[in-house]
């Protein structure tokens, strides 16, 4: 995997909300930032409490990619916008996205991307309270657990517009609907945070981002993998392993459509009977699967790069 694919974690968008001392319109921030980025790039910037004349005092500014890749590019921009405009108040995340790419390093490991493309999408221990969708984001279609998603199109769990965390698994070809170079072709894992998504990792303000860095989101770029069923069903009584082979004969595909086991009654070492009532502990992962070593590691060693890049002031 490291040999065939060079691999990087990139802030991909993040949304921030900021408060100025006088009400303005949205297109003179709009412009000061242009000026600022120089590559005639229009950010959206959308007044959050706008009143007479379209003005206000709050604002959401979606930075892309290139103009929040660090800490300091970030503050540069907003320093532009007080230039003419007084902030007020802490710089607040609204919404992060980070995506994982893995680039093939020659014409095997190009000619293998989609089949990663599937792993990843059938491997990733992406739960979340809906159904899993594939297809373009317009009308994707409903995943059940004897399906799986075609490679060349998105899979998609949760909603990446409204939920609190969600995520996106794709070949990404194109960028802004353009089509990439053949050498920028990747596959792409991705996830959304926002509102109680960031405020359970303690994410609030821009400063909270740098002092806690993007490591702790590891769990968000989790992957698994079945125990091979002879491993699984070795010592269990005949009725059982046949109950579980049965039980798992077709749903055994996709890690984040498999939900078997994953709910545990625990027992009494000693007197045999039912903890906590007898009610189920819900489990964080299936007793079905195991880590995927390989690809969490190097989910780490990205991450951690991550943070040492965005976090890093000159």
């Amino acid at each position: 995997m490291r040999s065939a694919y060079r691999t990087t974690a990139v802030v991909d968008w993040l949304a921030l909300e900021i408060e100025v001392a006088r009400p303005t319109q949205f297109h003179w921030l709009q412009n000061l930032l242009a000026d600022h980025f120089g590559d005639d790039t229009l950010e959206y910037i959308r007044a959050v409490d706008a009143g007479a004349g379209n003005e206000a005092t709050r604002f959401l500014i979606k930075l892309n990619d290139a103009h929040c890749k660090d800490v300091d590019t970030i503050r540069a921009a907003l320093a532009a916008l007080g230039q003419r405009h007084t902030l007020v108040g802490p710089v607040l995340i609204k919404e992060l996205e980070v995506s994982l790419d893995f680039y093939p390093n020659d014409d095997q490991a190009r000619a293998d991307l989609l089949p990663l493309v599937a792993r990843l999408q059938m491997s990733i221990a992406a739960y979340g309270r809906h159904h899993r969708q594939v297809g373009p984001s317009k009308w994707p279609d409903f995943l059940d657990s004897t399906r799986t998603p075609d490679p060349q199109q998105t899979f998609y769990v949760n909603n990446n517009k409204r939920d609190p965390v969600s995520w996106r698994v794709y070949h990404k070809i194109t960028d802004q609907k353009l089509d990439l170079p053949r050498d920028q072709h990747r596959a792409r894992v991705e996830f959304t945070l926002r509102g109680a998504g960031l405020h359970k990792y303690g994410i609030n303000s821009l400063d909270d981002l740098v002092e806690r860095g993007f490591v702790g989101f590891g769990d968000l770029l989790h992957f698994r993998q079945f125990i091979p069923m002879p491993e699984l069903i070795a010592g269990m009584k005949p009725e059982l392993a046949q109950l579980v082979q049965h039980a798992t004969r077709r749903d055994r595909i996709m890690i984040s459509l498999y939900l078997f086991g994953r709910h545990a009654y625990h027992r009494d070492s000693r007197t045999g009977k039912p903890r906590n009532g007898g009610r189920p502990k819900l489990l964080d992962h299936s007793r079905h699967t195991e880590r995927d070593d390989e690809l969490n590691h190097l989910v780490r060693d990205r991450l951690r790069d991550l943070t040492r890049r965005f976090s890093t002031q000159n």
